[in-house]
């Protein structure tokens, strides 16, 4: 009843937004006819950079809505006419267009010249818009290793932190991804399809509150009726130097993918499938200090797997005013990891020799992910208002199985296996509401209930008999209900967003034991954007926001997983959700990012390895450790040399600062680093581009973990050919090969160094073919229901 009262109190609560403008026009053809169904785009004046994208009506009409005041490009095409364009100044609530009329002969379009390349970087009001789709370094790598060259991202061992803030929420196309692993999502998917990301540092209210910072990737799409698609091919070599940290092997990767959409009428068909090979190394070495003993580990992990991703669905646009939308996806992932680690115990004094033994751990894993989704949208008028109802459910089938052997020195073996099962359901509905109240105003709302079930298995057999002390079966179940409500407003020069969320969390969890989880409880989540024109190129943003880092579901297993013989993790069911407060002020010059300034602070901070010992065994474990404070400023600057080489540079001060009670005693460090990364392109012609890129970062504190400097250097080459319609790529990454994580620890009793590498140094060669009608209307990017939860499910 709580929840209801609170729910039904801050429906009707908000404050603020962005300036808008209503822009509406008519398309008429050569002979003054009404050209129904004719695309027409909104682009920027200055670089032709696409804002939006509409299509006439029977009447030839169509609307822009939501329009930022300044100078536009409007363009109208058909298929089989030149285009037309008119340039269009905003400076009202509302604007008429003149009727644009198409032209009958391509020579009446010589007299504009329209420039088609997108800038790197794009400051928004509320995010840093990333386009990465014409980066020549991004051919042919994986969504992870796009991540890699975003300013502010750090990625370490495939885990995605950004400054400051954590780990983020990962969406696609304004959603969460559907996939179990998020991880495993970026390591598969390829970059061929990315259109562009979207870095959202201080998310609003509309967004669901868990994560400290929002990183949406959106897909390529296009325009207009018909059909087309896009072919793709690559592959990768990696190139390292064999015998060397026990490489043996040579290894690749080859991806192919397609993807098509078609649309006739009321009626859009889209699909996409993808397979991804790929071989790939991990190596690591540890040095621990247990008195009188130091252990040396040094652990080869080569790793081979199959990735298939497909989706299918439509929409039917049954009417002016009601949308309908179906869509199933599903990733069906397996290989195998062979991990060969070799272990020395040495005196601590004079590294004198002591004993050694081996620990082979050969897994297999496979996942099997299936998902759908059915939404509906209504249309109440043409003015924005809109309800949008989506319903998901899931279904996550995981299974690793190791199979563990201890070779001693006087040649004694001990074989263990270890078997995990993850099936995970999720059902989730939720209802969003958009409601303009003025041509300056508008208040939204929803709605969102999701109900995850999960049963966990982990089955440990020593030397062949079953260890029921290792042994478990864990049972979760978590409900999660939420309502928000934004309001944004604009005012002279001054644009307003506020907003309120509240989420109940309900969860229980037990295992043969009994109930070892039971909570339920009420978080609030306000946030704020103020925006400030200076000046026609200059502009002042202040944003706050309040989020919430649950744990993993992985992360609440009370499972025991041995990496091997000296090492295992351990999950924590008592885990309570991270909180924090999000402060930043920022100066844009012309959309640019230029300087900021940023603080977050969080709660209850959960340190996802904890490191502890017991004996001469070494394990982590999750744990609700410390308050965390980090400072940041960031300046950024465009490189510009004459007209054919562009790109940008940047810098961040960073300072971290924890504070924790453990192992009887407090952690209390704090450290400054410094943060760098470029871009830079040279374009000789209008079909070749040669691109260098990277980043460099001082030695940092992130946990326990003091982490020395990191840096990669990239460079490319790309060349488009058949009017653009083929695209060929050769990049190398990590030219110098020092991308690689040496850190340490040193608290307490607790005293490890340890390095690890992966296979960053790598050849691809990739090839894209577009075919078909390169403007079709492109699905609707719609939020499915289920994806945040998602986010929480781990594979492997």
């Amino acid at each position: 009843m709580k929840l209801v009262i609170i729910l039904s109190m801050f429906l009707f609560i908000g404050y603020s937004s962005i300036a808008q403008s209503i822009l509406k026009g008519r398309i008429s053809d050569p002979k003054g006819r009404p050209a129904e169904f004719t695309s027409v785009l909104l682009l920027k004046s200055t670089d032709s950079t696409l804002i939006k994208s509409a299509l006439t009506n029977e009447q030839g009409n169509y609307i822009f809505n939501s329009i930022n005041y300044g100078t536009y490009l409007i363009c109208a095409s058909i298929v089989g006419q030149p285009k037309n364009y008119q340039t269009i100044h905003v400076s009202t609530n509302e604007v008429s267009v003149p009727e644009i009329k198409l032209l009958g002969s391509p020579s009446q379009i010589r007299e504009v010249t329209v420039i088609a390349r997108k800038p790197f970087l794009e400051q928004r009001p509320d995010k840093l818009v990333v386009n990465v789709e014409a980066s020549a370094t991004a051919a042919g790598s994986t969504a992870m290793e796009v991540l890699q060259k975003v300013p502010g991202i750090i990625i370490t061992n495939d885990k995605v932190t950004m400054v400051g803030k954590g780990s983020p929420a990962i969406y696609i196309d304004g959603r969460p991804s559907q996939y179990t692993d998020i991880s495993q999502l970026l390591r598969d998917m390829s970059a061929a399809n990315i259109d562009r990301i979207e870095v959202i540092s201080n998310p609003g209210a509309k967004y669901d509150a868990a994560g400290g910072a929002v990183i949406n990737i959106i897909l390529k799409r296009n325009a207009n009726l018909g059909t087309n698609g896009t072919l793709g091919l690559s592959g990768g070599y990696g190139l390292y130097e064999k015998g060397l940290n026990r490489i043996d092997k040579n290894f690749y990767r080859i991806s192919p993918s397609l993807n098509v959409s078609h649309r006739s009428g009321k009626l859009a068909l889209f699909g996409n499938y993808s397979v991804l090979h790929r071989e790939m190394y991990e190596y690591s070495e540890f040095s621990r200090i247990i008195s009188p003993s130091r252990f040396f580990q040094s652990n080869y992990s080569p790793i081979e797997f199959y990735s298939h991703n497909y989706r299918a669905g439509l929409d039917l646009y049954a009417d002016k005013k009601n949308t309908f939308g179906f869509i199933f996806r599903g990733n069906n992932r397996a290989g195998d990891r062979n991990s060969d680690n070799a272990t020395q115990q040495l005196n601590q004094n004079d590294d004198a020799f002591v004993s050694a033994f081996q620990t082979i751990n050969a897994s297999s894993f496979l996942s099997n992910v299936y998902s759908s989704n059915v939404n509906w949208k209504h249309s109440f008028d043409t003015l924005g208002r809109d309800l949008n109802i989506d319903l998901d459910y899931s279904s996550f089938s995981t299974r690793n199985n190791s199979h563990i052997t201890n070779k001693l020195e006087n040649g004694t073996q001990y074989v263990n296996e270890q078997l995990v099962k993850n099936p995970v359901k999720l059902t989730v509905i939720k209802a969003d509401y958009a409601h303009p109240l003025s041509k300056n105003s508008k208040l939204e709302a929803g709605l969102k209930a999701s109900i995850a079930n999960i049963d966990n298995y982990l089955t440990y057999i020593n030397n062949g008999t079953l260890d029921t002390n290792r042994s478990t079966d864990f049972e979760y179940n978590e409900g999660i209900n939420a309502a928000y409500t934004s309001y944004q407003q604009k005012t002279g020069k001054w644009n307003f967003q506020g907003g309120l969320r509240a989420e109940q969390t309900i969860a229980k969890g037990k295992d043969e034991s009994g109930t070892v989880l039971n909570r339920n409880y009420i978080q609030l989540f306000p946030s704020l954007f103020i925006t400030r024109e200076m000046t026609s190129k200059l502009s002042a943003v202040a944003q706050y926001s309040r989020r919430v880092n649950r744990p993993g579901f992985n992360q609440q297993n009370p499972f025991i997983e041995f990496l091997d013989s000296l090492t295992y993790t351990q999950g924590n069911p008592k885990l309570k959700p991270e909180t924090s407060d999000q402060y930043k002020v920022s100066i844009t010059y012309e959309n640019q990012p230029f300087f900021s300034l940023s603080y977050n602070k969080k709660h209850d901070v959960i340190f996802e390895n904890a490191p502890r010992q017991n004996g001469n065994l070494t394990y982590t474990t999750a744990e609700n450790l410390a308050s965390f404070d980090n400072f940041a400023a960031e300046l950024n600057f465009p490189i510009k040399l004459g007209k054919k080489i562009s790109g940008y540079g940047g810098n961040q001060f960073i300072y971290n600062h924890y504070k924790a009670d453990y192992l009887d005693g407090q952690f209390n460090r704090g450290k400054w680093n410094w943060l760098a990364y470029w871009q830079a392109n040279y374009k000789p012609t209008g079909t070749l581009n040669f691109e260098v890129s990277g980043y460099y970062m001082t030695r940092f504190l992130n946990e326990f973990l003091i982490i020395n400097n990191l840096g990669s250097l990239n460079f490319a080459i790309q060349k488009t050919f058949w009017d653009k319609k083929g695209r060929i790529s050769l990049n190398i990454n990590d030219v110098l090969y020092t991308d690689r994580v040496k850190a340490s620890i040193s608290y307490q009793q607790i005293d490890v160094d340890f390095r690890q590498l992966r296979e960053s140094r790598n050849a691809r060669l990739s090839f894209t073919y577009s075919f078909g009608n390169q403007k079709l209307k492109a699905e609707r990017n719609r939020k499915t229901a289920s994806e945040d939860e998602a986010n929480r499910v781990k594979t492997n």
